[in-house]
């Protein structure tokens, strides 16, 4: 049997050679290109938007959970003192009110730690701008026997949770249900 070699110089040559109108292309048009371009921006745009999305879900839920580190406090709280005082205040914002001065008794250093976590996850309040109105622990009702906290979430809406057991997502944080009054 006898083996025929073929000459690579000449059959490359010949394989990779064009003739007629494709002889001319020698790349990609302007338009092509533009093309491209714009359904990489496309594309790269509904990532952010799904990127930024989900991170805003992953504080918000990272806050509820913050929350309901706070709710088991202060039944350890009630547990020790008979009472939900200790423990919550009101605003806790900018300026006088801070997280890490509102708070008294055994729980005090946690609650701190818990409210300063809650304050950096979240955002102002848009009716008071650049005053960091985020947090309210309190109700109407008075704190010796009920507590009520309102987190304003990234989302736009208040996150409730109160001594009654209720929690929620809502609009606003007063009227009915709402926050203010123990949900």
């Amino acid at each position: 049997m006898k083996f025929k070699f073929f000459n690579l110089h000449n059959a490359s040559s010949a394989f990779f050679a064009k003739t007629g109108p494709a002889a001319l292309k020698k790349g990609f048009t302007l338009i092509e290109l533009l093309v491209v371009i714009a359904i990489i921006s496309l594309l790269s745009s509904v990532v952010m938007a799904s990127v930024s999305s989900a991170k805003i879900k992953a504080k918000d839920a990272a806050i509820k959970a913050q929350v309901a580190q706070w709710v088991t406090l202060m039944g350890l709280n009630f547990d020790d003192y008979g009472s939900y005082c200790n423990l919550q205040y009101g605003w806790s914002r900018n300026g006088a009110q801070t997280c890490s001065t509102v708070f008294s008794g055994t729980y005090a250093a946690k609650a701190q730690q818990i409210c300063n976590s809650i304050y950096n996850n979240t955002r102002d309040w848009v009716a008071y701008p650049g005053l960091g109105y985020r947090i309210y622990s309190n109700t109407s009702l008075g704190c010796t026997k009920t507590y009520s906290f309102m987190v304003l979430l990234n989302n736009g809406k208040w996150f409730c949770s109160g001594s009654s057991g209720a929690k929620g997502e809502y609009a606003t944080y007063g009227g009915n249900p709402g926050c203010y009054n123990n949900p």
